[in-house]
């Protein structure tokens, strides 16, 4: 029922992502189920994942839907079956769309704390600290607006930088 076989070097790829994303709190399955997805040309059943990487059905069905939740994922019906699919998504940006709107509301709160009667030494960490957490938000965003553009532009439907822009910013809302 699979369609990949997986070499030594794939093994060795699936359990150097799991290691990599740990830091990100992701469990070892996520991981090696991510990078299982990232290998394969066509998406996999619940059942081939399960069977090419060694594991339970139940635990790649969660591992699977964390990554869909992450953003890591696509999961997709086929038309008369009940059989789902999971593939990575063509956009990388999903789960740094959401981390970019995280960074915002952090920044509000740091804001808000400053009408507290705050020690300056704990002003001025909050002040830095949301001075930090906007650049990266600005550059989280200027990514993937640069992304959406070269996608653009690979099939001929690019606008202009102002409108990526803006559909980037709306995305992280």
């Amino acid at each position: 029922m699979s369609n990949i076989k997986l070499s030594q070097q794939d093994e060795a790829f699936l359990d150097a992502m799991a290691m990599l994303m740990a830091p990100w709190g992701w469990p070892r399955p996520v991981g090696r189920i991510y990078a299982y997805l990232l290998l394969r040309e066509e998406p996999a059943t619940l059942d081939e994942i399960a069977a090419d990487l060694g594991m339970s059905k139940s635990n790649a069905s969660t591992a699977a839907r964390t990554l869909e939740h992450c953003g890591n994922a696509r999961r997709q019906g086929e038309p008369g079956s009940r059989r789902i699919y999971y593939s990575v998504p063509g956009e990388f940006s999903g789960p740094f769309v959401e981390k970019a709107a995280l960074l915002d509301r952090q920044v509000r709160l740091f804001s808000g704390q400053r009408e507290r009667d705050i020690p300056d030494a704990v002003a001025g960490r909050f002040e830095r600290i949301s001075q930090f957490y906007t650049a990266m938000r600005a550059a989280i965003e200027g990514v993937i607006a640069d992304q959406a553009g070269s996608a653009m532009r690979s099939t001929g439907t690019d606008d202009d930088a102002e409108n990526r822009a803006r559909r980037s910013a709306t995305l992280a809302r």
